[in-house]
């Protein structure tokens, strides 16, 4: 009797067998879809099958096409109708796919993020010289890119892949059908020139025009020489003896390329970038410089009322930037903007300290420092009664500096007070504003920092985060005096 049992028990699985090897398989890459906002996109989905298929849809609000496939691999697109004008995501249907003979369904899930987004970040990288770089950075962005990075915000490039006289505007976004991040090309720009502020104030312009949002963001990631004007030549060559003239400046031989390796002469001022950027219709929350020297006092104070934040470094970076799959995240998380930038900070500054070498080329060089901006104008009526106050003789060359020049141009600003100034109580008040400017917890140091000047690694033994050029004895010196912050405190 068990034997005959455990025979009949045997058939019967065999059938079973026999039946499910007949059904035919069907395989859906995504198992949900996410639309644009604004009803201009579409997305897609990949249907492999072993036999005819077909779909039906419930909801409203989006069209898909087609809504039946034969055997093989079928690409199916999902295009929206109208806008999402409500403030969140909101979910519009669902498509449900099946064989013709067959009880098994598999459903997708339509939703759509909102028109407007929670927040935008660009990040524009002008300049031929860092392409390489720039790929690298793009690169890492597109790894951070995620379905919940960036959620329902969006995160725009603007590059020259082509040449100096061109630029592109692109998004990095999430494509649930692939699951895997895309680059979708928003608009081309046939002429552009990255010096002139009418051709970057529309480029700015239309970020709010292509995303608009919330909240904004800006990055900035190109060469940087603080507050030096254009006229006065780049400042990725610097001459290295303080002897002769230092119109022409070089690198060191063999140095390792810093971001200050930019396109010389295609270059806005200070003045012109901030003026762009208050005029436009969207504020910027922050600015976060990839660039070198930009975390200057004279170059911030130009910069105070155009953003709300600015993330820099007073010293060069190096040529890999800032660790975008790194810090991507937390421009898009639910912390609030400060908190957010100080994750920005921390990640840079872990990177160069603990993962420096996971990049060919690089150094073990991150300096950084936030600024609030709306505490830089209080710090310029305490500077001037610091000048105006009884001063002390002090030896320039003990001044902490942050370039490999020979004749420095970038002094730490908290040491040059404390060792100018000769009334304890006015230092004091100086530093308690300073630290409401730059927060203590975010001026983040490693213990060295590399110049491209002199193609080594500098000692840093004084860090307040920021930079002043005042006592400079460098020849480009003298433009200071034309700068808004000196003007200020004189």
């Amino acid at each position: 009797m068990r034997s005959l049992v455990t025979l009949l028990c045997a058939t019967v699985l065999v059938v079973a067998c026999s039946k499910e090897r007949a059904t035919p398989r069907i395989e859906i890459s995504a198992e949900e879809l996410l639309l644009s906002g604004d009803a201009s996109g579409e997305a897609s989905f990949t249907v492999r099958a072993e036999s005819p298929w077909n779909l039906t849809c419930t909801g409203e609000g989006f069209t898909v096409r087609p809504t039946s496939g034969a055997a093989g691999e079928t690409s199916v697109t999902v295009t929206p109708t109208a806008p999402n004008n409500e403030k969140n995501r909101r979910q519009l249907g669902a498509i449900t796919l099946h064989y013709d003979n067959d009880r098994q369904q598999f459903e997708i899930d339509i939703y759509q993020r909102p028109a407007t987004a929670t927040r935008t970040v660009l990040l524009y990288m002008p300049g031929e010289n860092l392409l390489r770089f720039y790929r690298q950075n793009i690169d890492g962005i597109c790894r951070a890119v995620s379905a919940d990075v960036p959620g329902d915000g969006r995160m725009l490039i603007c590059w020259q892949p082509q040449n100096e006289g061109k630029a592109t505007l692109e998004e990095i976004c999430y494509d649930t059908g692939t699951r895997s991040s895309r680059i979708v090309t928003l608009k081309e720009y046939e002429t552009f020139s990255a010096k002139s502020p009418a051709d970057v104030a529309t480029m700015l312009s239309d970020v709010e025009i292509w995303a608009p949002a919330g909240r904004y963001g800006l990055i900035i990631g190109c060469h940087g020489k603080a507050w030096v004007p254009r006229t006065a030549g780049n400042l990725s060559m610097n001459a290295l003896c303080p002897n002769r003239e230092e119109d022409l400046w070089i690198p060191a031989p063999g140095a390792l390329p810093t971001r200050s390796f930019g396109d010389s002469g295609n270059e806005l001022e200070i003045p012109e970038l901030a003026e762009v950027l208050e005029a436009q219709s969207i504020r910027f929350d922050y600015l976060i410089f990839d660039a070198c020297f930009m975390a200057n006092i004279e170059t911030l104070y130009d910069l105070r009322h155009a953003v709300d934040y600015v993330v820099a470094s007073p010293c060069e970076i190096m040529a890999a930037g800032f660790p975008y799959e790194r810090i991507t995240p937390h421009l898009f998380s639910d912390e609030t903007t400060r908190a957010a930038l100080e994750s920005v900070c921390r990640e840079f500054w872990e990177f160069y300290e603990y993962d420096w070498d996971t990049i060919s080329g690089n150094e073990q060089s991150g300096c950084i420092s936030l600024a609030v901006m709306s505490e830089i104008d209080a710090l310029v009526p305490l500077m001037r009664d610091i000048k105006q106050a009884p001063q002390q003789s002090f030896d320039l060359n003990t001044l902490q500096s942050y370039e490999g020049f020979n004749n420095h141009l970038f002094f730490d600003l908290e040491q040059y007070v404390k060792e100018s100034c000769a009334d304890q109580g006015m230092i004091d008040a100086f530093n308690a504003q300073l630290e409401k400017a730059f927060p203590p917890a975010c001026r983040l140091y490693t213990a060295q920092f590399y110049s491209e000047f002199n193609h080594r690694l500098n000692p840093v033994s004084y860090y307040s985060g920021v930079t002043v050029s005042e006592p400079s004895k460098n020849s480009k010196a003298p433009d200071n005096i034309q700068t808004a912050w000196y003007q200020a405190t004189h």
